[in-house]
């Protein structure tokens, strides 16, 4: 079934035999008069239904979609006693009272009050249920409706036209007389027990925020607000589930050695059932005289507890009204409390993250700490490479001349002075002779390698023959390799043997490279190959099947100062700089450079780069 409200329609949760009674039915039932039917039925037909679902003391427990329509008011707000809130101060203990009817069976009832409106006004409602229960003796459950008869009841202005409504709003305000006559003690109890709920939940809601001094205001508010209550109870359920502990009393001067007997007699009985408890002793010692207890229960958690009161005196003190009252106290200690607990979960998770962001904060400051000392480092390091690099280059440059004079006196002697030379002296100019030349080379290298680190070297881009350069490089080498039996061939395959290129350091590189294949080879061959990769690039290989490298020294011949073999008696002597200062100058000519090699077996080494080299990208 589908209920119009204005322009917006929602489907009804209710089947069409659940909705109490037609809107045609809510009139008089004596004779309609006929010309007064269509502007009644234009009236009902504007007229909203909120369905509504409460328990016996007026909780509710659903609100329809219209409730919020109508009042502005979410439905889930309203829940409770929620809905209060939006009923006129005057109707509200009136309202309550009708819900907690005590006849048997329990008959159907309606009464009319002032609701709020949306628009802050308010109209009046005719309020009608039944109890969901028919068949048991007790009502456990209404269900009914709330029906704006506001707009009927503007017609009595005209005499004429509110005729049907008169008797009706008559026979209500007679009903309402008598009602206040003979149940003024029930209005004044369900307008002490509003009092008292009211009572109840403001103090709740000053102690929301610290879960103890929460359950110590429960007890100590539940002993103010029913009247025959000495002592209070609050006990709840185990972290494990494994039984109910006592958190707070209210009243302790009135509880003393009671409560093993109260916790097995009522506690358990309450949590265990869910329903409110009454309990009464007429001469035990050391007993309450009178106990009640209910449980702690909310829809969303189920039950967390249980909340009990006692008399130590008057066994009539507490009652079935003070049941009802406690039961309606357990539902709103269970809000409370889940959102004291809800507030110190968030709290806690606050501190976490407060000290996570501490954390991280520190964390921070000693990344960023770091991060100062290694760039601080880095500057010193750049700085001692920068004065190493001088210091090379000016020690370099200060040996290599009177190396020069040397090696040149040396040449000297041999060529013009061998006649008066005996064997012996000829063969220690000639040990000068060598070891200057070897001395110069590695003068030569710590310099070449000082210009590169301080970017003083600069390229010197000429055409030249690629074929001759290789050939002139081999012829350098030929006689060593001839002394040691090893066979040096070279390979050129170009189209075109001109290349734009620094011939000088081309020329180092290849230098380098075959110098150590003859160094390494003490039998077999030694092969150089040039080839085309294709127009632009070109590749040079020199082979050996000299000693091979190790492969865990193979990843870092290329670094500064590195040889396989550190000791000082090493058979093969040199610096190590000659394959980086190899990988530098390819660098610089925007090639590549790669080594292949196994022990006893021999090495490869490849070098790849461009036939021509622009200026633009020297600059680069």
């Amino acid at each position: 079934m589908t209920h119009y409200h204005g322009k917006n329609s929602f489907p009804s949760e209710f089947s069409d035999a659940e909705i109490l009674h037609k809107v045609s039915e809510i009139t008089s039932p004596q004779q309609q008069v006929c010309d007064r039917e269509t502007q009644e039925d234009r009236l009902w037909e504007a007229t909203p239904h909120i369905i509504w679902k409460a328990y016996a003391d007026g909780w509710v427990t659903y609100l329809g979609q219209c409730w919020e329509e109508y009042t502005g008011v979410p439905a889930a707000a309203a829940l409770g006693f929620g809905y209060l809130a939006q009923v006129h101060p005057e109707d509200r203990p009136r309202l309550l009272a009708k819900s907690r009817i005590c006849e048997f069976p329990p008959p159907s009832y309606e009464i009319i009050f002032r609701l709020r409106t949306r628009e802050g006004t308010y109209r009046w409602n005719l309020a009608r249920a039944t109890p969901a229960n028919p068949e048991s003796q007790e009502v456990l459950e209404w269900v009914g409706t709330y029906t704006d008869m506001d707009a009927l009841q503007q017609t009595q202005v005209d005499p004429q036209a509110g005729s049907e409504f008169l008797p009706h709003q008559a026979r209500s305000e007679a009903n309402f007389k008598a009602e206040k006559l003979c149940e003024a003690g029930t209005l004044r109890d369900g307008g002490q027990d509003l009092h008292a709920i009211d009572l109840f939940t403001n103090q709740l809601s000053q102690r929301a925020s610290n879960l103890g001094q929460l359950l110590q205001a429960i007890a100590d508010a539940t002993v103010e607000v029913i009247a025959g209550a000495e002592f209070c109870l609050v006990a709840l359920l185990e972290c494990d589930c494994s039984g109910l502990k006592l958190t707070a009393v209210g009243g302790t001067e009135n509880f003393a050695g009671q409560t093993p007997h109260v916790q097995n007699k009522l506690l358990w009985k309450a949590f265990a059932t869910g329903e409110p408890v009454l309990w009464r002793s007429e001469c035990e010692d050391g007993l309450p005289a009178a106990a009640c207890a209910a449980a702690i229960e909310s829809g969303e958690n189920g039950r967390l507890g249980v909340l009990a009161i006692g008399n130590g005196k008057d066994t009539k003190a507490i009652d079935g009204q003070a049941q009802q009252l406690l039961a309606v106290m357990g539902k709103q200690a269970a809000m409370a409390i889940n959102s004291a607990r809800a507030i110190e979960k968030l709290k806690k998770q606050e501190q976490l993250l407060d000290l996570q962001n501490e954390l991280l904060i520190r964390q921070q400051e000693e990344l960023e700490n770091q991060g100062r000392r290694l760039q601080q480092q880095k500057l010193q390091l750049l700085e001692a490479a920068k004065l190493k690099s001088q210091f090379l280059g000016i020690m370099s440059h200060e040996l290599r001349t009177p190396m020069n004079s040397i090696i040149g006196f040396s040449q000297l002697l041999l060529r013009q002075h061998k006649q008066l030379l005996s064997a012996q002296q000829k063969e220690m100019v000639g040990r000068i002779l060598h070891n200057g030349k070897n001395l110069l080379v590695l003068i030569n290298d710590i310099l070449d390698l000082s210009k590169i680190e301080s970017g003083h070297l600069k390229l010197q881009i000429e055409e030249f023959d690629l074929a001759d350069l290789v050939m002139d490089v081999a012829l350098e080498f030929r006689n060593q390799a001839t002394e040691k039996d090893v066979v040096m061939s070279v390979s050129v395959c170009l189209q075109n043997q001109l290349i734009l290129n620094d011939k000088l350091r081309l020329r180092q590189l290849l230098v380098n490279l075959v110098s150590n294949a003859v160094k390494f080879t003490h039998r077999g061959s030694i092969c150089i190959e040039v080839r085309e990769l294709n127009c632009d690039r070109l590749i040079i290989t020199v082979q050996d099947t000299g000693i091979g490298i190790c492969e865990t020294d193979l990843p870092h011949i290329f670094d500064k100062f590195r040889q396989a073999d550190q000791t000082t008696t090493r058979h093969y002597p040199g610096t190590g700089l000659g394959l980086a200062i190899c990988a530098s100058l390819v660098k610089m000519i925007h090639g590549t450079i790669t080594a292949d090699s196994q022990v006893k077996k021999g090495s490869t080494f490849r070098i790849e780069f461009p036939r021509k080299i622009h200026h633009k990208k020297l600059i680069s």
